[in-house]
């Protein structure tokens, strides 16, 4: 649960900087638009009125900016043009009422013209009409079409995103939350009555209300991403419940002749919809429960002392109670004689659906309330409201605001794929506070809403076969049952104004402690998961109700930064998505995982992701990815998320390996945690994948029959880092000869101990990294390790006239990869190394034996010659640029990840 406030500055910020248009999304765009058989023309009019010259420059040079260029911009300003104007770019209208001769200007375009005003001082990102034009090509049935926003400081600095639903009539009424860039075909736009300036500044929702009247809700679309950036001081954004703003929504109702009057709201820049009740059908309250004495009595007796509502029946279903005080009230209940109270027995297993659907077939009622035993009613006119709101045209149903004991929210709707099938957003939210767009004080269309107290119509509730007892027994089937309501094209609405007390989910609870000592019943909820994944995987990547730039994995309606799941500039995917799971951000993570990946993005050749977090199954399934790449899956959460990705993800599944981690050698740190991960949890983990990718043959040879192909992928060393550190000299008087590696090499350094003592009146020994504690007193020079992006750098600083890459014996280091040649090599360090594995693969260095007497010699014999040495490591420099760097070998990268 939280109560902190999300969408914060610094995740905001983290936001923007994986979600900006790159030179090579525009070349797609470019690709794409030679498919279109027409262009959408855009005709935007600027208006200044009291804005200083400065924030029309800064709209003006955003419109300037734009990657699309069927974009033409009238000026309308109460300041005579400059006479530098280039009139060709932009028409100036010089006027005392700029308002209204914008709207003029606005009117004065040919019918297709998409058309739309901006008030000086806002910007515009640059994609913006390129984005909007690839969506209005891809939804011809759009005819206005509004996007994200947030503010922007005359610093320029961006904060207070605005992440808005797709089209929602209740929400727009009750916020306004359209507003900022809202543009509509020229006829749509006439249609409406044009742009009416309204002192009180309510004319962006003044011109969405008309708009909304003579449009239907299919051609209002919704693109989203922050493509306004309004000025942080706009006048619009002080707006209150004031009296224009009540006026523009009892004008639009008396238009539209809906029984109803706006009157203020919980918050500020909220209004509330009174919808009158024009009817009292009865409705039929339905209370599934099993004991839970106290519960069941505080609901039953809320019921009939806080409804004011005029009929309504109580159908109490008994799941085979047997708590005495439970019995013996719901026998007294029965024994009242009590024509709106009926106690209906229901003696099988409990059944959640099946319960609902008994009492629903024997409710008299033409509205059906689902209501838990553990919720109270608060106020009289919670169902009155309800049942007002469940009369409006094609609404399906209709859920409560319900709240924990503590007065926190416990249900606020329910978002699709939110923390896996479904969630409720803001869980533990103070009821009082804002929340984003007000979302927690405003009457709104959503998804689904929870069954914990949902009202619906009994003809439509049978109409699509109530809730499915055999699929979803205990869990989502109240998603599941709007999921089918809403398929039928009818609207589901959360409302504020009838809240009810809900200890959350009590009997769900009660469930749930059972389920942890219970296989079966666990083994059920796995099923139930799955069958909603199964059934409703398309509708639950993308909930209208909520936005896909905020993140899935929580509930707190924050920002999503990972790019992947959240923004894909080119929804047409003419690159290949592929996202990588690196084990770390350094090592063999950043060699193996986010280089090639960064290089294979940046070369156009795919568009590249990469996360330490794994995701659920919506989240994959929602990033349309072509291949996922996961690196040493040694874990339990390796082994579930490759199932998850497999089951899911509708792409090719990649497990990369660069060490043979199932024949650690003791020695290793990592013996006894990724060694016995590795050999729990590798081979299954394996077997789920299209392919293995490995570093060396040997490593190939080793893991051959493990289930899948196995393609061997060299490592390589980024020339971007690597290639231009040249050779360092350096001037002491005794020969630099050293070692640089991480505390993995533990059992390399082991039989180096002879070796370093011996020499050490000979040369000066540099270690950077491991320096082993028996070695420091013959050591002149010992680093500590460095960050990854300091390492090339660091490695070059330590001057080197020999490099050492010693290594045991042993199948893991017979499988090992020539990494440490690559980087001594590049750097020209002449190098004596075992001879062993793959670093007898051409590389012109000095192979010995691990006896002290061969390295001792070889060391020797190096610097004795230090300028024959010193073309040894120009002859393995020169071999490295030639073979080894990354950005000559991306095509084998791709073709590596891909299926």
């Amino acid at each position: 649960m939280t109560s902190s406030p999300p969408n914060d500055a610094a995740l905001y910020q983290e936001w923007i900087s994986s979600h900006r248009f790159q030179r090579g999304d525009g070349a797609d765009f470019d690709a794409h638009m030679a498919s279109w058989t027409s262009f959408p023309e855009f005709h935007i009019a600027l208006v200044q009125d009291s804005a200083p010259v400065a924030r029309l420059v800064r709209s003006l040079q955003s419109l300037a900016g734009q990657y699309y260029a069927r974009v033409s911009v009238t000026v309308v300003a109460a300041m005579p043009a400059p006479p530098e104007l280039d009139s060709s770019r932009l028409t100036w209208i010089h006027t005392d009422d700029p308002w209204e001769a914008a709207n003029r200007a606005l009117l004065d375009r040919p019918s297709t013209d998409w058309v739309g005003l901006l008030r000086a001082g806002d910007a515009i990102a640059p994609h913006a009409f390129l984005a909007l034009a690839a969506h209005l090509v891809a939804n011809a049935a759009i005819t206005a079409v509004y996007t994200d926003e947030d503010l922007l400081d005359d610093d320029g600095q961006r904060h207070s995103p605005r992440f808005k639903p797709d089209f929602d009539l209740e929400l727009l009424r009750a916020t306004g939350y359209i507003g900022g860039l809202l543009l509509a075909t020229r006829d749509a736009w006439d249609r409406a009555g044009g742009w009416r300036h309204l002192p009180g500044y309510s004319d962006e929702l003044d011109l969405a209300l008309r708009l909304v009247e003579t449009l239907p809700p299919a051609a209002i679309g919704h693109l989203p991403d922050v493509l306004h950036h309004r000025s942080a001081d706009h006048p619009a954004l002080a707006l209150d419940n004031n009296a224009e703003r009540l006026q523009c929504l009892n004008d639009h109702l008396h238009r539209g002749h809906v029984a109803a009057t706006a009157i203020p709201g919980l918050a500020d820049g909220c209004a509330s919809i009174a919808y009158s009740l024009t009817a009292t059908p009865r409705v039929s309250i339905i209370v599934p429960t099993k004991d839970q004495f106290p519960l069941l009595q505080r609901c039953i007796d809320s019921l009939f002392s806080k409804t004011d509502y005029p009929d309504f029946e109580l159908i109490i279903v008994d799941n085979g109670s047997q708590d005495p005080s439970a019995r013996a009230y719901l026998d007294g209940l029965t024994q009242l004689g009590e024509a709106r109270i009926k106690v209906i027995p229901y003696e099988q297993p409990f059944n959640f659906s099946a319960m609902n659907n008994l009492a629903a077939r024997e409710a008299s009622g033409e509205l059906l309330l689902l209501l838990n035993n553990d919720t109270a009613a608060l106020h009289p006119d919670w169902l009155t409201e309800m049942v007002a709101l469940a009369l409006q045209p094609d609404v399906g149903a209709v859920g409560a605001r319900l709240l924990y004991p503590d007065g926190r929210i416990q249900h606020a709707g329910v978002v699709l794929g939110m923390a896996g099938p479904a969630e409720h957003p803001l869980l533990g939210w103070p009821a009082e506070q804002a929340a984003p767009l007000n979302r927690t004080q405003a009457v709104q269309q959503y998804s689904a809403v929870t069954a914990a107290c949902m009202l619906t119509h009994r003809d439509l509730y049978l109409a699509v076969g109530g809730m499915d007892e055999e699929r979803f027994k205990v869990a989502y089937n109240d998603v599941d049952f709007c999921l089918k309501i809403t398929a039928l094209g009818k609207r589901i609405l959360w409302t504020p104004f009838a809240t009810l007390l809900h200890e959350g989910s009590a009997s769900q609870r009660k469930e749930n402690q059972a389920a942890e000592a219970s296989p079966e019943k666990l083994a059920r909820f796995a099923g139930e998961q799955a069958g909603i994944y199964e059934k409703w995987m398309p509708r639950l990547i993308r909930d209208p109700a909520y936005n896909p730039n905020l993140s899935l994995a929580n509930r707190d309606v924050s920002p999503e930064p990972e790019g992947v799941l959240s923004w894909n500039p080119t929804p047409w995917n003419p690159r290949p998505r592929i996202l990588v799971h690196p084990v770390d951000q350094s090592g063999c993570g950043q060699y193996r995982l986010l280089e090639p990946v960064a290089a294979l993005h940046d070369s156009g050749r795919c568009r590249g992701y990469a996360s330490q977090r794994f995701f659920n199954p919506v989240e994959i399934a929602k990033a349309d990815l072509a291949s996922v790449v996961v690196q040493l899956p040694i874990t339990e959460r390796h082994l579930r998320a490759l199932e998850i990705y497999r089951a899911h993800a509708g792409a090719a599944c990649i497990v990369e390996v660069d060490d043979l981690i199932t024949d650690i050698p003791r020695a290793s740190p990592h013996y006894r945690t990724t060694g016995q991960g590795a050999r729990r949890y590798f081979r299954p983990s394996v077997a789920l994948a299209d392919r293995l990718v490995v570093t060396t043959a040997a490593l190939a040879e080793a893991c051959a029959g493990l289930g899948p192909e196995v393609r061997v992928m060299p490592n390589y060393l980024s020339g971007k880092r690597w290639a231009d550190l040249a050779p360092r000299r350096h001037d002491g008087p005794r020969p630099r000869v050293g070692w640089a590696g991480s505390d993995s090499h533990a059992g390399d350094l082991a039989f180096m101990v002879e070796v370093v003592k011996s020499l050490a009146k000979e040369v000066d020994w540099v270690f950077l990294g491991l320096c082993p504690k028996e070695l420091h007193p013959y050591v002149k020079e010992a680093h500590s390790f460095t960050d990854f992006a300091r390492y090339p750098v660091a490695l070059a600083d330590l001057a080197l006239d020999v490099a050492i890459a010693p290594l045991e014996r042993n199948a893991f280091n017979e499988c090992k990869s020539p990494l440490k040649l690559l980087e001594y090599g590049v750097l020209g360090y002449p190098v004596v190394c075992t001879d062993i594995g793959t670093y007898r693969d051409g590389f012109p260095v000095k192979r010995v034996d691990n006896d002290a007497k061969s390295w001792i010699d070889a060391i020797r014999e190096r610097v004795k010659d230090i300028d024959a040495a010193r073309r040894e490591g120009e002859a393995l420099r020169a071999h490295v640029l030639q073979h080894y760097l990354l950005e000559d070998h991306l095509d084998e990268w791709l073709a590596a990840w891909s299926a």
